[in-house]
């Protein structure tokens, strides 16, 4: 089986390595399920930027990080990127504040001199935004975030932008644990899966994980 590119978010990042405290699990959950994990240029250079080592994995070729150029390819392609965005965004604050949520945004206005591929505030959701743009624009096949909202934008992505056979998947640390709980040749054993679920904090789902493992591994 050849290595599914899977775009990952910090949140998703930070999770599963322990805020980069355990960068082995990282790897070793996204080797056992052969994903290769890519990163979006804005996230890399605005928010991952500062974890020495997610750096490192750059450097190593573990985690690519995308280019532009990839997914924005000529003109037509930036002119489509640069009115989906704020579209995209608009629609992310206003069902935010329509269902109540707890995290609010605030309207987009970009300072003079600056522009959405420059422009960086904290709490505003501007590399969820940019992400599953490259996803839509690359048609990349999976979207690794602990961020509820990406469904949402997935949603509205898929509304605006023509991708009637394109298929989107979203999932979370606990998502990939199940997988590899539920994997017949994982490298895992039973007690390494339960120790990766005691670091991501998810306690509460432990016995959910052992039951999963029992059910596909009773014969072993």
């Amino acid at each position: 089986m050849s290595k599914k590119e899977a775009i990952v978010d910090t949140c998703f990042f930070n999770k599963l390595s322990n805020n980069g405290k355990n960068i082995e699990a990282f790897k070793k959950v996204l080797v056992d399920l052969e994903y290769k994990p890519v990163v979006h240029p804005y996230i890399a250079e605005k928010e991952l930027d500062v974890f020495p080592q997610f750096n490192k994995l750059i450097e190593e070729g573990f985690i690519r990080k995308a280019e532009y150029s990839e997914f924005i390819e000529d003109e037509d392609d930036a002119e489509l990127y640069e009115q989906y965005f704020p579209e995209l965004y608009e629609e992310m604050r206003e069902y935010l504040e329509i269902k109540g949520s707890k995290k609010r945004i605030e309207k987009l206005a970009i300072p003079k001199g600056q522009t959405i591929y420059t422009y960086r505030r904290a709490g505003m959701s501007l590399g969820d935004v940019h992400m599953i743009l490259m996803a839509f624009f690359m048609r990349l096949p999976i979207i690794l975030s602990e961020d509820g909202d990406i469904e949402f934008l997935r949603s509205v992505a898929k509304r605006k932008i023509s991708s009637n056979s394109y298929n989107l998947d979203i999932y979370n640390v606990v998502d990939l644990i199940m997988m590899i709980a539920q994997k017949e040749d994982t490298t895992f054993s039973k007690k390494e899966l339960e120790k990766v679920v005691l670091e991501v904090k998810e306690r509460a789902r432990l016995s959910e994980v052992k039951q999963a493992w029992n059910e596909t591994h009773s014969n072993a």
